[in-house]
């Protein structure tokens, strides 16, 4: 099976993902398979962690 890359999950998180066709085949992906799962949801927790960095001027990512 391929798994979802690291920079497409990036991407998906960053709404960079823009293409229906990918998109769907992206998000399907992620719901059958429970370690890009696991990957999509570290990947989410650091774009939000650098998200509230950016905006309160803070670098805290424990």
């Amino acid at each position: 099976m391929n798994h979802v890359s690291d920079h497409d999950l990036e991407r998906y998180h960053l709404g960079m993902v823009v293409d229906e066709a990918e998109l769907s085949a992206l998000e399907e992906h992620v719901l059958a398979c429970p370690e890009c799962a696991e990957q999509a949801e570290g990947g989410a927790v650091y774009v939000d962690k650098m998200r509230s960095a950016i905006i309160t001027g803070g670098f805290d990512l424990d």
